[in-house]
C-alpha cells in the first residue's frame, strides 16, 4: 500500500514536471499570444501611434498580469535551473527500490529542502546581492553533492560516480602533488581555501551542478524528451515497426534491416541510445534472432542502430544541444550538418548486416511478415509526418529551440489524439505524461553530475594545463592531434554518457582545441561522434550492454559485434574533417528557402565547398563501406580469400584519403577487386541457401 502511494506521488510529480517544462518552453508563444490578444481586442489599434501602441501593450491588464508572471516564474535563474533539479530528484528518489521505504521519503524531502535553499539564494543574487558563501552553504552544498552522487550511482552505476569522486578528491589534494605528476600538479590551495572556492563557485553562483550542462538541458532539451515520449506512448511505435518491416523486409537479412530502420526513425523522435534499445529492442531483437542471426549479433544490430539515433536529425541527442550552446551556433545549422554523416552511419550498418546475412544465408522477411499498410494506417503515418514537419519548420524558419519543441509537442499530442482513438483516455494520456516526466528526471540527474565534473575540471585549473598540452600537440600533424582527441573521447566514453564525454573533452581542452586549426563546428562534431560511438566500443559499451540481456547474449561479445557494425562511425569524423563538404555543402538549403547563407566564426565559408566535392566523397565512402564491410564479413557473392580481404581493407581506406593521386588509383583498384571476385569463385558459404523468417 505504501509502495503504491509512493508511486502515485512520483507519478503526480512527473505530470507536474511536464507542465513546468511546457510552460517554460511556451514562454515565447505566450508572449506572442498576449500581444496578439491585445491587438485584436483593442478597436483601432492599428490607427494608434507607435508610442500609444507601446504604452497600451505595457499597461493593458493582461500584459501587466503576464509581465508579473514572467518576472516571478519565467525569468528567475533560480527557478529556471532549480525547479528541474527539485522535481527530478524528488521523482527519482521516490521511484528507487530500497528496503526501507522511509528512506525514499527522507531523501526526497532532504533534496527538495536543499535545492529550494539554493533557489532562494539565487533569488537574492538576482535582486542585486553579491554572491557569497554563508555558513549554511558549507552544510547544504556537501549534502547536495552527496545526494547527487548517491542518486547517480543508483541510476547509472559505479563508473561515473567514481570518476566524479576522483575529481573531488583531486580538487582538494592538487596542491600536495609533486611536480613530477605533470599536468596534475596544481595550486597550493589549502583544504579550507579549496572548500571555500568550491562553495563559492558551485553553490553561491551558477556553476558546477548548475552550470552549462543543466542550463542547456533545462532550456532546450527537456521539451524534446516530452515530445518523443508522448508520440511513443500513443501507440505509434507499433506502426513505426510495421513501416520499417514493409520498407526493408524484402532485403537479404530483412529482419535486421527492419530493426535498423525502426531505430533510425525512432531516433528522429528521441535521440537517446539506451532508451532506443529498450523501446525498440524488445520488439526487434527476438525477430532478428528468429531469422537466423546469432544472439550477440542480433543485440549488436539494435545497439548500433539505436546509437545512431543520437546523430539522427531533427531531434538529435542531448549532446547536439550542448554543441550549439558551446560554440554559439544556431541548432538548425548543426541539424543540417548532421544529415550526410547520419546517412553514412546507417549505410555502414546496412552493408555490414547485408554481408553478414549473405554469409549466414539469412534471407528476407516472408511476405506475410511485411504486409502493406491499410488505408487507416496510411493516414496514421501523419502522426510522424506532421509533428516532425512542424518541428522542422520552427527550427529552420524561427530558430528558437524551445518554441520549436513546444509547437512540436502540441502537434504530436493533437495528432496522437486524432489518429489513435485508443489514446483518447485520461489514463493513457496520464501515463504518457508520467513517462515523459520520469525520462526527463533521469536526464536531469545525470546532467547534474556532469556539471559537477565539468566544474571541478575547470576551477581546479586542470583544463588550462591540459589545453596547453593539446596546443603543443597541435603544432604537429593534424592527423596525430585528431587521433589523440578521438582516443580521449573513446576512453572517457567507456562508462560515461556522451554528453559527459563531450563536455570533458571540449571544456578541458578549450583553448588547446582552438589551436588545432579547423572550424569549431567540425572539431566539436568530431568529438561528438567519438563520444557517441563510445557507447558501442568495448570493453564498456553501454548500449550493447543494454541490448545483450534482451537477446540472452554475452555483453562483451555483443560489444565487439556492435563495434564492427558501427565501423562507419569510426571513419566518418575523419572523413568530414578532411572532406568538409560533408558538413557544409547542404547549408545551401537555407539559401534555397530565401535566407542568406550562414556566416559564423564557428563554420567554414560555405561557398568554399562544391557539389562535386560532396558527390565524390559520397561515392568514395559508399565504395569504401562496401569493401570494408564485406572484408570484415569475409563474404560477398562467395567467401573471400584472405588476400582479397586484405586488399579490400587497403583499398577501402585509401579511397578516403584526401588526395586524388591516392584516392583515384584506389578507386580503380576497388573496381578491379569487385570485378575479379566474380571470377575467383571462392568457396560458397556453407549456409548459402537463404532461409526466410518464419
Amino acid at each position: 500500500m505504501r509502495d503504491t502511494f509512493e508511486r502515485t506521488v512520483a507519478n503526480l510529480l512527473s505530470v507536474v514536471f511536464v507542465f513546468v517544462i511546457l510552460i517554460y518552453a511556451a514562454s515565447g508563444p505566450l508572449t506572442e499570444f498576449v500581444r496578439w490578444f491585445i491587438e485584436t481586442a483593442t478597436p483601432g489599434f492599428e490607427d494608434l501611434s507607435r508610442r500609444d501602441q507601446r504604452v497600451l501593450l505595457k499597461e493593458n491588464w493582461l500584459s501587466a498580469a503576464y509581465k508579473g508572471f514572467e518576472r516571478s516564474f519565467l525569468l528567475p535563474t533560480g527557478l529556471i535551473l532549480g525547479l528541474p533539479i527539485v522535481f527530478s530528484f524528488a521523482i527519482s528518489f521516490l521511484t528507487l527500490s530500497v528496503r526501507f521505504r522511509w528512506l525514499n521519503w527522507g531523501l526526497a524531502a532532504l533534496s527538495t529542502a536543499t535545492f529550494c535553499l539554493w533557489i532562494a539564494k539565487l533569488f537574492a543574487v538576482d535582486g542585486g546581492a553579491l554572491p557569497s558563501a554563508s555558513p549554511l552553504d558549507f552544510i547544504t552544498f556537501p549534502i547536495a553533492v552527496a545526494l547527487t552522487l548517491y542518486l547517480t550511482w543508483r541510476q547509472f552505476g559505479n563508473f561515473i560516480v567514481g570518476f566524479c569522486l576522483f575529481w573531488i578528491i583531486y580538487f582538494f589534494v592538487r596542491g600536495l602533488l609533486p611536480e613530477w605528476t605533470g599536468i596534475l600538479a596544481g595550486s597550493e590551495s589549502t583544504f579550507e581555501q579549496s572548500m571555500r572556492s568550491m562553495v563559492l563557485n558551485f553553490w553561491a553562483q551558477t556553476g558546477g551542478m548548475f552550470g552549462q550542462p543543466i542550463q542547456v538541458v533545462s532550456g532546450n532539451v527537456l521539451v524534446f524528451i516530452c515530445f518523443g515520449a508522448v508520440l511513443m506512448a500513443s501507440g505509434a511505435g507499433t506502426l513505426l515497426m510495421k513501416i520499417a518491416n514493409r520498407a526493408t523486409g524484402r532485403f537479404t537479412g530483412g529482419a535486421a534491416h527492419a530493426a535498423i530502420a525502426s531505430s533510425a526513425l525512432f531516433g528522429t523522435l528521441s535521440g537517446a541510445a539506451i532508451s532506443n534499445v529498450v523501446s525498440t529492442g524488445v520488439m526487434t531483437i527476438p525477430v532478428i534472432k528468429k531469422s537466423g542471426f546469432k544472439p550477440a549479433f542480433a543485440a549488436a544490430v539494435e545497439a548500433s542502430a539505436s546509437t545512431g539515433g543520437q546523430i539522427m536529425p531533427p531531434v538529435m541527442g542531448v549532446v547536439a544541444f550542448f554543441v550549439a550552446g558551446q560554440i554559439g551556433l544556431e541548432y538548425r545549422y548543426i541539424v543540417v550538418a548532421a544529415i550526410v554523416p547520419a546517412v553514412f552511419f546507417y549505410l555502414g550498418i546496412f552493408l555490414t548486416v547485408y554481408f553478414e546475412a549473405r554469409r549466414q544465408g539469412v534471407g528476407a522477411l516472408p511476405a506475410e511478415a511485411r504486409p502493406g499498410l491499410s488505408r487507416s494506417e496510411g493516414v496514421k503515418c501523419l502522426v510522424f509526418i506532421l509533428p516532425l514537419g512542424v518541428l522542422s519548420y520552427f527550427l529552420f524558419s524561427q530558430p528558437s529551440i524551445p518554441k520549436a519543441g513546444f509547437y512540436g509537442f502540441i502537434s504530436a499530442l493533437v495528432c496522437a489524439l486524432v489518429f489513435f482513438p485508443e489514446f483518447r483516455s485520461w489514463n493513457r494520456l496520464y501515463t504518457a505524461f508520467v513517462n515523459a516526466g520520469k525520462m526527463s528526471a533521469s536526464i536531469v540527474v545525470i546532467v547534474t553530475a556532469i556539471g559537477l565534473i565539468v566544474g571541478l575540471i575547470q576551477v581546479s585549473g586542470f583544463s588550462g594545463r591540459l589545453s596547453l598540452l593539446l596546443a603543443q600537440l597541435a603544432s604537429g600533424p593534424l592527423f596525430t592531434t585528431l587521433i589523440v582527441v578521438a582516443l580521449g573521447a573513446i576512453v572517457l566514453g567507456m562508462g560515461l554518457p556522451p554528453g559527459a564525454t563531450y563536455f570533458i573533452i571540449v571544456i578541458a581542452l578549450s583553448s588547446g582545441i582552438d589551436a588545432v586549426g579547423i572550424a569549431p563546428l567540425t572539431l566539436h562534431l568530431f568529438v561528438v561522434f567519438f563520444a557517441v560511438i563510445s557507447t558501442v566500443t568495448p570493453p564498456v559499451a553501454l548500449a550493447a550492454f543494454a541490448a545483450a540481456p534482451i537477446a540472452g547474449a554475452d555483453p562483451v561479445r555483443t560489444g565487439f559485434e556492435a563495434a564492427r557494425l558501427s565501423i562507419a562511425g569510426f571513419l566518418i569524423p575523419f572523413v568530414f574533417v578532411y572532406h568538409p563538404s560533408v558538413l557544409y555543402k547542404l547549408q545551401v538549403l537555407f539559401a534555397w528557402f530565401g535566407e542568406e547563407l550562414p556566416k559564423s566564426k564557428a563554420m567554414i565559408d560555405v561557398t568554399s565547398v562544391s557539389w562535386a566535392g560532396l558527390g565524390w566523397i559520397v561515392l568514395a565512402f559508399s565504395i569504401s563501406m562496401w569493401l570494408l564491410t564485406s572484408a570484415m564479413a569475409g563474404y560477398e557473392k562467395n567467401r573471400l580469400f584472405p588476400l582479397e580481404r586484405i586488399a579490400r581493407i587497403a583499398a577501402g581506406f585509401a579511397i578516403l584519403v584526401p588526395n586524388y593521386l591516392v584516392a583515384g588509383p584506389a578507386l580503380l583498384a576497388a573496381a578491379a577487386l569487385l570485378v575479379a571476385h566474380r571470377f575467383l569463385r571462392g568457396a560458397p558459404s556453407p549456409t548459402a541457401t537463404p532461409k526466410s523468417t518464419t
